[in-house]
């Protein structure tokens, strides 16, 4: 690890213990996890700070993600991990992550937005050749992507 690294994740480190007591052994957990590029689970009683380090930690780090979820007994696996995609399963259907995805789609789906706000004379005609080139564009990515089932992942913990 470089000098300046490991001086800016020892001061960060300090920042944080300056304003959490007894929270050194969850800092350096952090920090590690950080450096290594690796997840953390971190499981505790409730008003235990854990939040409050991570959010402490996080806010002086430039581009670092956080995936946070509140548990309880009643959670279950869809909740952390994600739910079937029904849409994946109907024939003919495409999946909404496909669709967002894919860059052709989306070209598509500006040009149908734009020409709605546009309206104007042959409006009409242009919505109608628009929608049924989007229709065809989407029967071709049902036909790549049928029978495929897919986990919603959006927001969860994979």
């Amino acid at each position: 690890m470089n000098q300046t690294l490991r001086n800016k994740m020892l001061a960060r480190m300090d920042e944080v213990r300056a304003q959490v007591a007894e929270r050194d052994e969850l800092i350096e957990i952090i920090a590690i996890a950080l450096l290594t590029r690796k997840n953390v689970f971190i499981l505790g009683d409730t008003g235990q700070a854990k939040s409050a380090v991570i959010n402490l930690f996080r806010a002086g780090i430039t581009g670092a993600n956080q995936f946070e979820r509140l548990m309880s007994k009643q959670t279950d696996e869809e909740a952390l991990f994600g739910r079937l995609d029904l849409s994946s399963l109907i024939p003919g259907g495409v999946p909404e992550e496909v669709l967002e995805q894919d860059q052709h789609y989306q070209e598509l789906r500006r040009k149908l937005e734009a020409e709605l706000q546009a309206g104007g004379p042959n409006c009409a005609s242009r919505l109608t050749d628009l929608t049924a080139e989007m229709e065809q564009y989407r029967k071709a990515l049902a036909e790549l992507h049928s029978g495929e089932p897919r986990i919603i992942t959006k927001g969860k913990l994979p």
